[in-house]
């Protein structure tokens, strides 16, 4: 199975479970895990969690936000294959447009999967906080970061 119907698989399962269609003792035993919606604000939610957790700078959500809508529309599984990245052979992927070489730089242990809407958020946050001091330094460009 490829990548993107992994995702896309992994998607409908969270889908499922965030609606209430798995109950039972799981359910029970998560009860205090957050959920997460399966959606841009989930995704977001879900990943400043994740950077919280370790120690990372948190950017506010309309930020990160206002940066997938401008990288990918908000679609998980876009691909630029037209610009510079492209043409050297590393097509900005996923949620956050990264490359592969930034992502796997920039990705937690457990969150290296570069079509999960969450892992893509959390590496193009490092990435832009270590580079640009800030990701909100470029939230809301509209040029590739």
């Amino acid at each position: 199975m490829n990548r993107k119907a992994r995702l896309a698989t992994r998607l409908a399962v969270a889908g499922a479970i965030a609606g209430g269609a798995v109950l039972g003792s799981v359910a029970t035993a998560n009860a205090a895990t957050p959920t997460y919606g399966n959606d841009l604000s989930g995704w977001v939610a879900q990943a400043q969690s994740i950077l919280a957790a370790h120690g990372d700078h948190v950017p506010p959500a309309a930020a990160i936000e206002a940066r997938a809508m401008t990288e990918s529309s908000g679609n998980p599984l876009a691909v630029n294959n037209w610009d510079s990245n492209a043409l050297a052979g590393t097509p900005s992927e996923g949620l956050m447009q990264t490359i592969v070489p930034t992502f796997d730089t920039y990705a937690l242990p457990g969150h290296t999967d570069i079509w999960n809407p969450v892992d893509n958020i959390v590496a193009a946050v490092r990435y832009a906080n270590a580079t640009y001091g800030a990701f909100e330094n470029i939230a809301y460009g509209t040029n590739g970061y």
